[in-house]
């Protein structure tokens, strides 16, 4: 997959997560809000090794988009969506 892809790719799991994790109650339930994010998290989680290690990397590049709270949630996405293998 491409840089460039990947990039792309980020972006939009990025903004998923983002609008999944700090929209009020009159956006989504936050039940339903939790179990779409862990959802993302484990089919990420099939992802190949390569993948997870550059889509981790892209959000930390793409994170500094945001601003305050919501930045540093972009970045810290790779460990939080268990896409970072210690």
């Amino acid at each position: 997959m491409s840089q460039e892809i990947n990039k792309h790719i980020a972006q939009a799991i990025a903004e998923i997560a983002v609008f999944l994790e700090f929209s009020g109650e009159e956006a989504i339930n936050p039940d339903a809000a939790v179990q779409a994010l862990e959802q993302l998290a484990s089919t990420l989680q099939m992802a190949d090794s390569e993948t997870k290690s550059s889509l981790s990397s892209q959000f930390e590049n793409i994170a500094m988009e945001y601003s305050d709270e919501q930045a540093e949630f972009v970045e810290s996405l790779g460990e939080a969506l268990g896409l970072i293998e210690e």
